[in-house]
């Protein structure tokens, strides 16, 4: 295939026809746009499945988010909304783990394999809440992993365009030090975050919050609303357990708060730090707000969060200027910081390109929603859990954390990754179909992976049955996922 008349109009004062002649370059049997969270684990599961598989990362890393942007592993376990709650899934996890845990499969296989080489801190060796992790040793394990199920990884390039035909993708036009060329593949998916496949294809979509969301219905004015943007930035020289003496029965600013996630005590945060285990807490009374304290496997690195901003991650001047305002807040953070004991002497390690929450939700075959979360429905169609409490702004008044069901999960549907009107496309990570509110509990690291593994898991059936997305038996893509340990 040969892209003859590839051309661009600018309106203004000068218009600019840009027209370039493109063989194929290669063709593959699946192309994965995107090498972070999803991409990633798309990729090994189509490539592991025997698909011939292109993936395709705009940086030089593997991960995205849980990686180069220090976000760690979140989340494996049934929520509890309670401490007391906590208690009884963190000994059903030490003791049963199986009966605690929501997730297995890829994401399992790679968190295991990171504790392995010591690249993470866990929960009594098991995955819980979070496992967070060593930026150098998951980049290496994850191109370690790419490598054993074959997959071709493509760095330093960016997707351009897509060339449609028939309602199907024949090809990705991609740019990096060559220039402009021209990738075929019989499937594509697209784990880029912000749906940029997905929309170059035409399918449709909506941004922030949509007219499927409870809180619209409350307030129609905050149609199109985004979440904020924000970063999880690497602290070192610390002495945590110096900072926890300091707080310990505090009652003035700064104070020591129970992180709503991991709903660890004052007690057990200092016990599991004495014992190298995974452990977060919030210190609360800043002038910018609470603080989200997070442990490494390296016990003097701390990774801090989440300074946030608001803004568009679609827009190039407003991301841009988020991240030149984002290293002036966290030179603010770092000047009250550094009066607690403990972060006296603190250094910041690295800050991340601006982590953005939201932005394009695809229009699938069915799209997520939050009464679906709630009421912890199951899919016919399940390709995976999700547990983590709806972390994302605005949400409904009446949606607090007490809301959730005690011992809360939820099945994820297939159809929630087939892209409306684009026959061979799958979307995998945060941009999957759901709601502005079911992102909030969607997007995290592991629910991405989750989603990833039955994008790619899919792919690589279609390629083997010589079928169309929509066309191949979900009773196939059930079988595999569950042979290899996928929980439904």
């Amino acid at each position: 295939m040969a892209i003859t008349d590839w051309s661009v109009s600018f309106e203004g004062a000068m218009k600019y026809k840009y027209t370039k002649s493109l063989e194929t370059k290669a063709s593959y049997d699946v192309i994965v746009a995107g090498g972070g969270t999803a991409g990633v684990v798309a990729a090994i599961a189509s490539a592991g499945n025997g698909a011939n598989t292109l993936l395709v990362e705009r940086t030089g890393a593997l991960g995205g988010m849980m990686t180069v942007g220090n976000c760690g592993l979140t989340c494996y376990i049934l929520h509890a909304s309670e401490i007391s709650d906590q208690y009884i899934v963190e000994e059903m996890l030490n003791n049963e783990p199986e009966k605690a845990q929501v997730i297995g499969g890829l994401p399992m296989e790679i968190t295991h394999r990171l504790l392995e080489r010591s690249g993470a801190v866990a929960t009594e060796g098991n995955a819980g809440s979070y496992v967070f992790t060593d930026q150098f040793e998951f980049r290496a394990l994850l191109n370690e992993m790419t490598r054993e199920a074959g997959v071709q990884v493509l760095f330093h390039t960016t997707l351009i365009d897509a060339v449609i035909e028939e309602n199907k993708i024949k090809g990705a036009i991609l740019h990096n030090k060559e220039g402009l060329s021209l990738y075929e593949a019989k499937v594509f998916i697209d784990a880029t975050g912000d749906g940029d496949l997905c929309a170059l294809a035409g399918a449709e979509f909506f941004t922030g919050i949509g007219k499927y969301d409870l809180v619209y219905e409350e307030n129609p004015e905050v149609l199109g609303t985004l979440a904020a943007m924000g970063v999880m930035f690497r602290v070192g020289s610390t002495d945590v357990l110096k900072t926890l003496e300091y707080l310990k029965d505090r009652k003035d600013s700064p104070t020591f708060e129970v992180q709503i996630m991991s709903l660890q005590d004052y007690e057990t945060v200092v016990d599991c730090i004495q014992r190298k285990q995974m452990t977060t807490f919030v210190i609360k009374g800043f002038d910018f707000g609470g603080l989200q304290v997070y442990n490494s496997p390296d016990p003097s690195i701390l990774i801090l969060g989440c300074p946030c901003i608001r803004g568009n991650g679609l827009d190039p001047l407003d991301k841009s200027s988020a991240e030149l305002e984002m290293t002036e807040l966290i030179g603010c953070f770092m000047e009250e910081i550094r009066r607690v004991p403990g972060f006296e002497n603190s250094t910041v390690i690295d800050v991340p390109e601006i982590g953005v929450r939201e932005t394009r939700h695809i229009v699938g075959e069915y799209i997520l929603g939050l009464k679906d979360i709630l009421q912890m429905k199951d899919f016919e169609d399940s390709i995976g859990r999700g547990s983590h409490l709806i972390d994302i702004s605005p949400v409904p008044s009446w949606l607090k954390k007490d809301e959730l069901p005690k011992m809360f999960s939820y099945s994820i549907p297939f159809r929630s990754l087939m892209v409306k009107g684009v026959e061979n496309l799958l979307v995998a990570g945060r941009c999957i179909s759901a709601t502005h509110e079911a992102s909030g509990s969607i997007r995290v690291t592991v629910q991405c992976m989750v989603t990833g593994e039955a994008a790619g898991t899919a792919a690589a059936l279609c390629i083997e049955h010589d079928k169309n997305v929509r066309d191949l038996d979900f009773g196939v893509i059930l079988e595999k996922l569950l042979d290899n340990g996928v929980k439904v």
